[in-house]
């Protein structure tokens, strides 16, 4: 399970980039899904939902998104889970895990 880090509670506006890859390890050209989604669940039972975007055209398999204030509120694991859909077909990714560290204030 691939772990995200670099986050800590209380922070907002930075862009984070996902890259979907198959089971070798090469990134999946996304560029054909027009509905690109990050839930996201703390510990403690808290569920966030992120609108992604392609950060360039999808091709590359990288989406990116961005906490809003308020958003990143417990420190801990969260886990994480991209949801792509076009007409006719829906896909998940892995789930991945968001290592949030607390702050000190």
């Amino acid at each position: 399970m691939a772990t995200l880090t670099g986050i800590a509670v209380g922070e907002f506006g930075k862009t984070v980039t996902i890259t979907l890859q198959d089971a070798a390890g090469t990134a999946v050209n996304i560029s054909s899904y027009t509905t690109r989604t990050v839930e996201l669940v703390s510990q403690s039972g808290k569920k966030l939902s992120k609108t992604a975007a392609f950060q360039t055209d999808g091709t590359n398999g990288k989406i990116t998104f961005s906490f809003a204030s308020g958003d990143v509120d417990k420190d801990g694991i969260w886990e994480g889970q991209v949801y792509l859909s076009k007409t006719g077909e829906q896909s998940k990714s892995a789930i991945f895990e968001v290592d949030v560290t607390a702050s000190v204030t």
